[in-house]
Protein backbone atom coordinates (compact mmCIF):
# COMPACT_ATOMS: atom_id res chain seq x y z
CA UNK A 1 0.00 0.00 0.00
CA UNK A 2 1.41 3.44 -1.13
CA UNK A 3 0.08 6.63 0.18
CA UNK A 4 2.22 8.88 -1.88
CA UNK A 5 1.02 8.31 -4.95
CA UNK A 6 0.23 11.02 -7.62
CA UNK A 7 -3.29 10.17 -9.29
CA UNK A 8 -1.47 8.35 -12.41
CA UNK A 9 0.47 6.00 -9.86
CA UNK A 10 -2.62 5.12 -8.04
CA UNK A 11 -4.26 4.22 -11.43
CA UNK A 12 -1.95 2.97 -12.77
CA UNK A 13 -1.73 0.30 -9.31
CA UNK A 14 -5.58 0.05 -9.54
CA UNK A 15 -5.56 -1.39 -13.00
CA UNK A 16 -2.95 -3.69 -12.75
CA UNK A 17 -4.42 -5.03 -9.34
CA UNK A 18 -7.73 -6.06 -11.01
CA UNK A 19 -6.20 -7.39 -14.21
CA UNK A 20 -4.18 -9.50 -11.79
CA UNK A 21 -7.93 -10.53 -10.21
CA UNK A 22 -9.06 -11.18 -13.93
CA UNK A 23 -11.75 -7.55 -13.25
CA UNK A 24 -11.93 -5.13 -15.66
CA UNK A 25 -9.02 -2.72 -14.97
CA UNK A 26 -11.47 0.26 -16.65
CA UNK A 27 -12.92 0.57 -13.26
CA UNK A 28 -9.74 2.26 -12.04
CA UNK A 29 -10.46 5.08 -14.31
CA UNK A 30 -14.47 4.66 -13.56
CA UNK A 31 -13.89 4.96 -9.90
CA UNK A 32 -12.07 8.27 -10.22
CA UNK A 33 -13.89 9.92 -12.33
CA UNK A 34 -17.53 9.44 -10.92
CA UNK A 35 -16.09 9.84 -7.05
CA UNK A 36 -15.16 13.77 -8.48
CA UNK A 37 -17.45 14.45 -11.36
CA UNK A 38 -14.30 14.33 -13.45
CA UNK A 39 -14.10 13.91 -17.38
CA UNK A 40 -11.17 12.54 -19.00
CA UNK A 41 -9.82 15.30 -19.69
CA UNK A 42 -9.89 16.69 -15.97
CA UNK A 43 -8.25 13.26 -14.99
CA UNK A 44 -5.22 14.11 -17.21
CA UNK A 45 -4.64 16.98 -16.15
CA UNK A 46 -4.72 15.83 -12.28
CA UNK A 47 -2.36 12.84 -13.18
CA UNK A 48 0.80 14.66 -11.65
CA UNK A 49 -0.72 16.08 -8.95
CA UNK A 50 -0.24 13.54 -5.65
CA UNK A 51 -3.64 12.23 -4.38
CA UNK A 52 -4.28 13.08 -0.46
CA UNK A 53 -3.76 9.97 1.35
CA UNK A 54 -6.83 10.13 3.16
CA UNK A 55 -8.09 9.32 -0.90
CA UNK A 56 -5.49 6.84 -1.51
CA UNK A 57 -6.94 5.03 1.64
CA UNK A 58 -10.65 5.35 0.12
CA UNK A 59 -9.58 4.31 -3.52
CA UNK A 60 -7.89 1.52 -2.17
CA UNK A 61 -10.45 0.44 -0.32
CA UNK A 62 -12.69 0.74 -3.20
CA UNK A 63 -10.96 -1.01 -5.81
CA UNK A 64 -10.33 -3.84 -3.33
CA UNK A 65 -14.31 -4.54 -3.11
CA UNK A 66 -14.33 -4.05 -6.85
CA UNK A 67 -11.68 -6.89 -6.75
CA UNK A 68 -14.15 -8.96 -4.64
CA UNK A 69 -17.11 -8.75 -7.37
CA UNK A 70 -19.16 -5.69 -6.14
CA UNK A 71 -19.66 -3.63 -9.36
CA UNK A 72 -17.84 -0.76 -9.67
CA UNK A 73 -21.18 1.58 -9.74
CA UNK A 74 -22.68 0.15 -6.35
CA UNK A 75 -19.19 1.21 -5.16
CA UNK A 76 -18.89 4.48 -5.83
CA UNK A 77 -22.95 4.79 -5.55
CA UNK A 78 -23.55 6.45 -9.50
CA UNK A 79 -23.94 5.25 -12.67
CA UNK A 80 -23.50 7.17 -15.96
CA UNK A 81 -26.53 7.02 -18.01
CA UNK A 82 -27.60 9.13 -21.41
CA UNK A 83 -24.69 11.68 -20.70
CA UNK A 84 -25.99 12.45 -16.73
CA UNK A 85 -24.82 10.76 -13.82
CA UNK A 86 -27.97 8.72 -11.84
CA UNK A 87 -27.44 7.76 -7.88
CA UNK A 88 -27.61 3.64 -7.77
CA UNK A 89 -27.17 1.37 -4.74
CA UNK A 90 -28.53 -2.50 -4.41
CA UNK A 91 -32.09 -1.90 -4.16
CA UNK A 92 -32.07 -1.18 -8.32
CA UNK A 93 -30.47 -2.24 -11.04
CA UNK A 94 -27.57 -0.91 -12.84
CA UNK A 95 -28.37 0.96 -15.91
CA UNK A 96 -26.87 -0.95 -19.33
CA UNK A 97 -26.38 0.42 -22.70
CA UNK A 98 -29.24 -1.73 -24.02
CA UNK A 99 -31.72 0.72 -21.48
CA UNK A 100 -30.10 3.76 -23.59
CA UNK A 101 -30.98 1.95 -26.97
CA UNK A 102 -34.19 1.71 -25.94
CA UNK A 103 -34.49 5.45 -25.05
CA UNK A 104 -33.12 6.30 -27.99
CA UNK A 105 -35.64 3.90 -29.96
CA UNK A 106 -38.69 6.05 -27.86
CA UNK A 107 -36.90 9.75 -28.49
CA UNK A 108 -36.94 8.56 -32.52
CA UNK A 109 -40.55 7.46 -32.79
CA UNK A 110 -42.95 9.05 -30.65
CA UNK A 111 -43.78 12.96 -30.82
CA UNK A 112 -41.72 15.58 -29.21
CA UNK A 113 -44.29 18.07 -29.08
CA UNK A 114 -47.23 16.25 -28.15
CA UNK A 115 -48.36 16.23 -24.49
CA UNK A 116 -48.33 12.46 -24.10
CA UNK A 117 -48.96 10.30 -21.25
CA UNK A 118 -46.22 8.31 -20.14
CA UNK A 119 -45.97 4.97 -17.56
CA UNK A 120 -42.02 4.34 -16.69
CA UNK A 121 -43.08 0.35 -15.31
CA UNK A 122 -40.82 -0.54 -13.20
CA UNK A 123 -38.96 2.28 -12.99
CA UNK A 124 -35.85 1.42 -10.22
CA UNK A 125 -33.49 4.53 -10.38
CA UNK A 126 -35.89 6.38 -12.36
CA UNK A 127 -33.15 6.42 -15.40
CA UNK A 128 -35.88 5.56 -18.06
CA UNK A 129 -38.70 7.88 -17.05
CA UNK A 130 -36.47 11.07 -15.73
CA UNK A 131 -34.33 10.41 -18.72
CA UNK A 132 -37.49 10.98 -20.99
CA UNK A 133 -39.19 13.97 -18.77
CA UNK A 134 -35.67 15.83 -19.37
CA UNK A 135 -35.78 15.51 -23.51
CA UNK A 136 -39.07 15.60 -24.04
CA UNK A 137 -40.77 18.50 -21.64
CA UNK A 138 -44.18 18.28 -22.74
CA UNK A 139 -44.64 14.28 -22.05
CA UNK A 140 -46.15 13.78 -18.71
CA UNK A 141 -44.29 11.31 -16.90
CA UNK A 142 -45.04 8.36 -14.05
CA UNK A 143 -42.76 6.77 -12.46
CA UNK A 144 -43.83 3.26 -11.11
CA UNK A 145 -42.38 0.67 -8.95
CA UNK A 146 -43.26 -2.41 -6.83
CA UNK A 147 -40.44 -1.67 -4.97
CA UNK A 148 -40.61 1.26 -1.90
CA UNK A 149 -36.91 1.10 -2.14
CA UNK A 150 -36.53 1.44 -5.38
CA UNK A 151 -38.72 4.59 -5.15
CA UNK A 152 -36.89 6.09 -2.54
CA UNK A 153 -33.97 6.17 -5.28
CA UNK A 154 -35.84 7.50 -7.98
CA UNK A 155 -36.91 10.33 -5.66
CA UNK A 156 -33.14 11.21 -4.87
CA UNK A 157 -32.40 10.96 -8.83
CA UNK A 158 -35.74 13.00 -9.49
CA UNK A 159 -34.30 15.91 -6.54
CA UNK A 160 -30.34 15.91 -8.47
CA UNK A 161 -32.00 16.40 -11.68
CA UNK A 162 -34.50 18.68 -10.76
CA UNK A 163 -37.68 16.91 -12.05
CA UNK A 164 -41.12 16.74 -10.35
CA UNK A 165 -43.00 13.64 -11.91
CA UNK A 166 -45.72 11.30 -9.68
CA UNK A 167 -44.30 8.20 -8.20
CA UNK A 168 -46.68 5.51 -7.78
CA UNK A 169 -45.64 2.22 -5.47
CA UNK A 170 -47.65 -0.46 -7.57
CA UNK A 171 -47.61 -4.15 -8.60
CA UNK A 172 -48.21 -3.77 -12.29
CA UNK A 173 -51.24 -1.57 -12.71
CA UNK A 174 -52.94 -2.56 -9.26
CA UNK A 175 -53.12 1.49 -8.08
CA UNK A 176 -53.09 2.66 -12.04
CA UNK A 177 -56.86 1.11 -12.15
CA UNK A 178 -58.34 3.41 -13.81
CA UNK A 179 -55.44 5.39 -16.33
CA UNK A 180 -54.60 5.20 -19.64
CA UNK A 181 -51.50 6.20 -21.28
CA UNK A 182 -50.27 7.24 -24.60
CA UNK A 183 -47.01 5.11 -24.07
CA UNK A 184 -45.60 2.97 -21.41
CA UNK A 185 -41.78 1.48 -21.31
CA UNK A 186 -40.33 -1.08 -19.44
CA UNK A 187 -37.66 -2.77 -18.51
CA UNK A 188 -38.94 -5.39 -16.36
CA UNK A 189 -37.20 -8.94 -14.40
CA UNK A 190 -37.05 -10.97 -17.82
CA UNK A 191 -34.05 -13.43 -17.15
CA UNK A 192 -34.86 -16.95 -16.52
CA UNK A 193 -34.20 -18.43 -13.22
CA UNK A 194 -32.40 -21.71 -15.71
CA UNK A 195 -29.67 -18.69 -17.09
CA UNK A 196 -28.52 -18.21 -13.42
CA UNK A 197 -25.37 -20.59 -14.26
CA UNK A 198 -24.22 -18.49 -17.09
CA UNK A 199 -24.62 -15.30 -14.96
CA UNK A 200 -21.61 -12.87 -13.79
CA UNK A 201 -21.00 -13.19 -10.02
CA UNK A 202 -21.20 -9.01 -10.03
CA UNK A 203 -25.10 -9.03 -10.75
CA UNK A 204 -25.91 -12.58 -8.65
CA UNK A 205 -24.78 -11.23 -5.39
CA UNK A 206 -25.07 -8.11 -5.73
CA UNK A 207 -27.98 -6.87 -7.78
CA UNK A 208 -31.62 -6.89 -6.83
CA UNK A 209 -33.31 -10.58 -7.26
CA UNK A 210 -36.73 -9.01 -7.63
CA UNK A 211 -35.47 -6.84 -10.70
CA UNK A 212 -33.81 -9.43 -12.59
CA UNK A 213 -35.53 -13.05 -12.39
CA UNK A 214 -38.69 -14.13 -13.94
CA UNK A 215 -40.70 -17.18 -14.44
CA UNK A 216 -41.92 -19.06 -17.11
CA UNK A 217 -38.02 -18.51 -18.66
CA UNK A 218 -38.69 -14.75 -18.33
CA UNK A 219 -41.61 -14.23 -19.84
CA UNK A 220 -44.15 -13.72 -16.57
CA UNK A 221 -43.90 -10.26 -15.91
CA UNK A 222 -44.58 -9.71 -20.37
CA UNK A 223 -47.30 -12.43 -19.74
CA UNK A 224 -49.34 -10.24 -16.64
CA UNK A 225 -48.33 -6.94 -19.33
CA UNK A 226 -49.53 -8.06 -22.08
CA UNK A 227 -53.00 -9.13 -20.99
CA UNK A 228 -53.40 -6.31 -19.30
CA UNK A 229 -51.90 -3.01 -21.11
CA UNK A 230 -54.55 -2.87 -23.57
CA UNK A 231 -56.89 -1.63 -20.70
CA UNK A 232 -54.06 1.10 -19.70
CA UNK A 233 -53.21 2.42 -23.01
CA UNK A 234 -54.87 5.25 -24.81
CA UNK A 235 -56.46 4.37 -28.77
CA UNK A 236 -53.22 4.16 -31.16
CA UNK A 237 -50.84 3.38 -27.48
CA UNK A 238 -47.85 1.98 -27.36
CA UNK A 239 -45.50 -0.47 -25.18
CA UNK A 240 -42.08 -0.59 -25.51
CA UNK A 241 -40.00 -2.95 -23.46
CA UNK A 242 -36.65 -4.31 -22.83
CA UNK A 243 -36.13 -7.98 -23.06
CA UNK A 244 -34.18 -10.95 -22.70
CA UNK A 245 -31.60 -12.14 -25.67
CA UNK A 246 -32.81 -15.04 -26.31
CA UNK A 247 -36.68 -14.77 -26.45
CA UNK A 248 -37.37 -13.09 -29.73
CA UNK A 249 -39.57 -16.03 -31.05
CA UNK A 250 -41.27 -16.65 -27.25
CA UNK A 251 -41.92 -12.95 -26.95
CA UNK A 252 -43.88 -12.85 -30.27
CA UNK A 253 -45.65 -16.11 -29.50
CA UNK A 254 -46.85 -14.99 -26.16
CA UNK A 255 -48.46 -11.80 -27.81
CA UNK A 256 -49.82 -13.68 -30.83
CA UNK A 257 -51.69 -15.72 -27.99
CA UNK A 258 -52.50 -12.64 -25.62
CA UNK A 259 -53.20 -10.53 -27.88
CA UNK A 260 -54.17 -11.63 -31.39
CA UNK A 261 -54.21 -8.05 -32.93
CA UNK A 262 -50.71 -6.82 -31.41
CA UNK A 263 -48.63 -6.32 -33.66
CA UNK A 264 -44.51 -6.54 -32.14
CA UNK A 265 -41.54 -5.36 -33.98
CA UNK A 266 -38.10 -6.35 -32.26
CA UNK A 267 -34.95 -4.73 -32.09
CA UNK A 268 -31.29 -5.51 -31.77
CA UNK A 269 -28.70 -4.01 -29.55
CA UNK A 270 -25.04 -2.99 -30.97
CA UNK A 271 -23.95 -6.95 -30.27
CA UNK A 272 -26.64 -8.01 -32.54
CA UNK A 273 -29.06 -9.67 -29.86
CA UNK A 274 -32.35 -9.31 -29.41
CA UNK A 275 -32.61 -6.82 -26.40
CA UNK A 276 -35.98 -4.16 -27.40
CA UNK A 277 -39.93 -4.58 -28.72
CA UNK A 278 -42.13 -2.01 -29.72
CA UNK A 279 -45.89 -3.26 -29.10
CA UNK A 280 -49.05 -1.47 -31.13
CA UNK A 281 -52.40 -2.63 -31.89
CA UNK A 282 -53.74 -3.67 -28.50
CA UNK A 283 -57.13 -3.54 -28.86
CA UNK A 284 -58.82 -2.64 -25.66
CA UNK A 285 -61.85 -5.54 -25.69
CA UNK A 286 -59.61 -8.28 -25.96
CA UNK A 287 -59.32 -10.24 -22.58
CA UNK A 288 -55.99 -12.25 -22.40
Amino acid sequence: MNSNWTYFQAQRWASSFLRDQQKDPSAAQFVLEMLHDWTMTDLLAYNRQPMPKEEALRYQRAIKRIANSEPAQYVVGKAPFFGRKFVVNRDVLIPETETEELVEWILDEMPADQELKVLDLGTGSGVIGITLALQRPKWQVTLSDISALALKIAMTNQRLHGTNLRQVESDLFARLVDERFDLIVTNPPYVALSEVGEMDPEVLEYEPPLALFASENGLAFYRRLFAAAGEHLNAGGILFGETGHRQEESIQRLLRELVPSGQIETRHDLADRMRMIKVTNFNCDEKG
